[in-house]
């Protein structure tokens, strides 16, 4: 009878690994395909992927899904008494889950900003004390998990470098060149888990062939078949929004194009050798000898690669008045400095920004040309919605008036900006840019004595742009302002 037990708990124990097998093949399958189409629509949207509509319930989905795949993974290490991998692999898994929620926090809603750069070194740290693990594996088995150390240890180590490099005084240059790095980076290291998927496939082979048993009545086979079906519903989605986003990127290229054929390029190096590269129209019938206003307008462009053209893409306040009526109604120079990738003009927090930059360009243009620097207007939506509320708030003194659209600040330096002529626009559903960004920067503005103008859509999203340019009477609010 006894005998009889003990071969029923063989049996039994061998049909759960089998199973394990099976799962932890599957979720790093399942985790290398969501990696794999992320990177991909991430190097064709750049930064653009987080503002897609369905990236809060994809990100949740795909982290779910390996968050399930690493607790089995740890299950596997139990049971082969990997102590050490074990102990490793379960520390890295904590730091990565709330660095996972630091991150997606900072991306919704703004905060925990000053948790993320800590949060994401000892992620890496963890990273890399789960590959050397690995790496010490001896059964002769696991060569497939030792060559995933081997893997993950340099892609530990080249992570870490950059994120020095982003956090350590370097040349924008540099910091481009680092942001290809990381995103390149991230794109191998999705298909770390293929090396896992091999050595459980061996260890599958080596299991004894048994029944198998209806795994989908267990909690991980539900966990799998919904990971898999709401991997696979948004996945289709996100590709969608992604081809969608690509085809009107492509419609507004052509008005982008147009903008960049009307103004003149140009090239700023600064005294460090970093170079701003820009556009620049003209006053019609431009005469040296009397005074314009300028417009800077901040594009949300940055798109990947070096497309100078679509790195203005969203000047969207130039777009109106390149306009040959606004043009004579409003004669200033438009200034339209490019937005590189991976780059933006400040106000979002640990995000390379070029802002000093801006304004050395737009100082050198003052010496240039016949510039009023008494009525110098700075705007932008999205991205340049951020940089507008952060370029008033370090540079009070430059600016005579903004019209930030769908962005945000940070309301401790309100103060600065009080004696500012300010009309924000927001629109209350925005998923994007959450309309308390906006919110609590005119708040704070009044409590500190100000007095900005504010208009709030109550039925609109992100895209806003289209009734702000219709808004009444707001280019002539705008050019009347003077910094006194």
């Amino acid at each position: 009878m006894r005998v009889c037990e003990n071969r029923d708990f063989v049996v039994k124990l061998e049909d759960m690994n089998k199973t394990l097998y099976s799962w932890l093949i599957f979720f790093p399958g399942l985790s290398v395909v969501s990696a794999l189409l992320q990177n991909i629509i991430y190097f064709l949207l750049g930064q653009q992927i987080f503002m897609l509509d369905s990236f809060d319930s994809w990100f949740v989905i795909i982290n779910i899904t390996a968050f399930i795949g690493s607790m089995l993974l740890l299950k596997y290490y139990s049971s082969q008494r990997y102590w050490f991998v074990l102990a490793a692999g379960a520390f890295y898994y904590v730091c990565y889950f709330f660095h996972t929620v630091v991150f997606y926090t900072i991306l919704r809603f703004q905060k925990f900003a000053d948790y993320h750069t800590p949060m994401l070194f000892v992620s890496i740290a963890a990273g890399i004390l789960y590959a050397v693990s690995l790496m010490s594996l001896r059964a002769k088995s696991a060569r497939w998990l030792k060559l995933a150390g081997v893997f993950m240890f340099i892609i530990g180590l080249t992570f870490l470098f950059t994120l020095i490099g982003r956090v350590t005084h370097i040349s924008f240059a540099t910091g481009n060149t680092i942001e290809k790095i990381s995103q390149w980076t991230t794109f191998v290291s999705s298909l770390v888990p293929i090396l896992f998927i091999l050595h459980f496939i061996k260890e599958l082979k080596k299991s004894t062939d048994v029944p198998a048993r209806k795994v989908l009545q267990s909690w991980v086979g539900f966990a799998g078949f919904a990971g898999g079906l709401l991997t696979l519903i948004f996945g289709v989605i996100i590709s969608s929004e992604c081809h969608s986003s690509l085809y009107w990127a492509d419609m507004g290229y052509k008005h982008t194009l147009e903008l960049a054929q009307m103004c003149d390029p140009g090239i700023f190096t600064n005294r460090k050798g970093d170079t701003l590269r820009y556009r620049l129209l003209k006053p019609l019938d431009y005469d040296p000898a009397k005074k314009y206003p300028i417009v800077i307008s901040l594009p949300y462009g940055g798109q990947p690669g070096t497309d100078t053209i679509r790195q203005i893409e969203g000047a969207v306040a130039a777009e109106l008045l390149m306009k040959d009526d606004n043009r004579r109604r409003y004669p200033a120079f438009i200034f339209i400095p490019n937005c590189p990738p991976g780059a933006g003009w400040g106000g979002i927090p640990h995000y390379p920004e070029v802002d000093s930059l801006v304004f050395d360009a737009i100082i050198a243009l003052d010496r240039q040309f016949s510039i009023d620097e008494n009525r110098r207007y700075v705007t932008g939506l999205s991205r340049g919605g951020f940089g507008t509320w952060n370029f008033i708030c370090k540079r009070p003194d430059m600016f005579a008036a903004a019209v930030p659209v769908a962005g945000g600040g940070d309301p401790r330096l309100a103060p600065r900006i009080v004696h500012m002529a300010i009309w924000a626009f927001h629109g209350e559903k925005d998923k994007n840019v959450p309309v308390a960004g906006a919110r609590n920067m005119i708040d704070a503005i009044k409590r500190a004595g100000g007095t900005p103008r504010y208009t709030e859509y109550p039925d609109e999203g992100h895209n806003i742009w289209d009734k702000v340019s219709k808004t009444p009477g707001l280019l002539d609010w705008i050019f009347a302002q003077r910094r006194e």
